[in-house]
């Protein structure tokens, strides 16, 4: 009997809660949205909004229509117009509210400024609405302004930052974008910048290559960058009629030049003169004057977008020794010092060492810093053709071998290399010799163990000669700086040390 009274009062509970939350709370949450937009300025639906005019003593008339999905900007110059920007400046007003109102009727409004307002927005949407918002004078605080909607009798203050918010320039309005070709559908980049002219190709989406002034590779991340930076160029100014005395934008003859094509579009941007700093301005950066070659807009354009650009043919190359992802290693054999490591990576992504001496779930790291040094590898020079007589290079007895083998593939990638025992880092010759000499005296030749005969300081070439396979160079030996082997020492002797 209990039990079903107290399944009775839960019950009424439920419906009692279920009551307050569905009429109570909802009401009052209506009433809340109804009070809000009863104090809104504007009755109007931003979506509609489809043309909006901008009024001042000092700027003039500034027009905007949206005849599709797209802001363009009609007065007074004709120009495409800044989604965001117009976006921002409509929801701006159509969200405004009054901080009070001042009088609801006989206003006197030449005393408040608004006989001839110095502001107005007017907003005007596809089914024939529209609100005109008027701005006078400011209170005597200068923290607000008095404002009039419409015709309608009422003085009302609302706040700067409303006023702020929509008294935009022409410049704030329109799209500052120099070009309009999206990164994706450049296809080849030709740069000419101090009479060199680097021209590159892209052969998938994330490879490129250079044709001129030589063929190689090139780094795709730097590419990436640089497209980014070249079609991403926003304009600090814009001048819609430059001047056509002389040439005081230094571009008749650009020194600098950036053309990009796509499938659907060539566009060439041409770097001109640097702009005069503006004297007290507290600008370190050089802005300098640019155009789109066959347009007669002149842009200004904020110098660090091309100093951050990498243009030289040097600094371009891909000059990686090895092309694989390290995650997609699944075992590693290494051969140096006339020792051999091997690690295989197991199903639960751990590393086991297989040679020189067995040890289970190694830390993953030590496997995965050595794989990285090794992907990031760089060539510094290329020795072509291949020599017919690979002991000239040091390449007939390779003192280092390294294979990588990839989930799924038979054919690991391999790296071999050489050096003559003599062509030490000179910062490091001393350490070593001092090493030699220190071991001669302490420890008997018999006694020293292989380990021991790896230690990082035994020999660090200062270059090495190398073969990848496969390798994107052709025909071309790698020369590397040695100071990579020193590093790989101490790597493979951490692979064999006990915890």
């Amino acid at each position: 009997m209990k039990w079903n009274r107290v399944l009775m009062y839960l019950v009424i509970l439920v419906i009692v809660v279920g009551y307050l939350y569905g009429v109570e709370i909802k009401q009052k949450d209506k009433k809340q949205t109804e009070e809000s937009e009863a104090q809104k300025l504007v009755h109007l639906d931003k979506e509609k909004v489809v043309a909006v005019q901008l009024e001042s003593a000092d700027r003039g008339k500034i027009e905007l229509r949206k005849p599709a999905d797209a802001w363009v900007l009609t007065a007074p110059v004709k120009a495409k117009g800044d989604g965001a920007a117009v976006g921002s400046l409509v929801q701006s007003a159509t969200d405004a509210k009054s901080e009070k109102v001042i009088l609801e009727k006989d206003v006197k409004w030449d005393e408040y400024g608004l006989d001839k307002p110095e502001f107005t927005v007017t907003l005007f949407t596809k089914d024939d609405k529209q609100t005109e918002l008027s701005f006078g004078a400011a209170n005597p605080a200068k923290t607000s302004y008095y404002a009039r909607v419409d015709d309608q009798p009422r003085l009302l203050l609302v706040a700067d930052t409303l006023k702020n918010s929509l008294n935009k320039t022409p410049f704030d309005l329109r799209d500052k974008s120099v070009l309009t070709m999206p990164p994706e559908d450049v296809d080849q980049v030709v740069i000419s910048k101090h009479g060199i002219e680097t021209e590159l190709k892209r052969e998938a989406p994330d490879r490129w290559i250079m044709v001129t002034p030589e063929r190689t590779r090139v780094k795709s991340s730097l590419m990436a960058g640089n497209i980014k930076s070249i079609t991403g160029l926003s304009a600090k100014d814009i001048i819609d009629e430059p001047r056509k005395d002389g040439d005081p934008y230094g571009l008749d003859n650009p020194q600098e030049s950036y053309q990009l094509t796509g499938s659907q579009l060539e566009q060439t941007l041409e770097i001109g003169k640097p702009a005069d700093k503006k004297e007290g301005s507290p600008q370190t950066q050089t802005d300098y004057y640019a155009r789109v070659k066959g347009q007669d807009t002149v842009y200004l354009i904020d110098g660090r977008a091309l100093s951050m650009m990498k243009t030289d043919p040097q600094s371009l190359k891909d000059r990686s020794v090895l092309s694989f992802g390290p995650n997609d290693i699944e075992k590693i054999d290494v051969e140096l010092d006339g020792k051999t490591w091997v690690a295989v990576r197991q199903a639960d992504k751990k590393w086991n060492l297989e040679k020189p001496e067995k040890r289970e779930k190694m830390d993953s790291w030590l496997v995965s810093s050595m794989l990285w040094d090794l992907r990031d590898l760089e060539w510094k020079s290329l020795i072509r053709p291949i020599p017919a007589d690979l002991a000239s290079v040091n390449l007939d007895k390779p003192r280092f071998l390294a294979r990588f083998y990839k989930q799924g593939e038979t054919e690991p990638i391999v790296l071999k290399a050489g050096w003559q025992n003599e062509q030490l880092h000179p910062e490091k010759a001393n350490s070593a010799e001092a090493t030699k000499n220190v071991d001669k005296k302490e420890t008997k030749s018999e006694s020293a163990t292989p380990q021991e005969a790896a230690l990082p300081d035994k020999e660090i070439p200062k270059t090495v000669n190398a073969v990848a396979q496969p390798q994107e160079e052709q025909a071309a030996i790698l020369v590397l700086d040695g100071a990579f082997v020193a590093k790989l020492r101490g790597d493979l002797q951490r692979l064999t040390e006990k915890d």
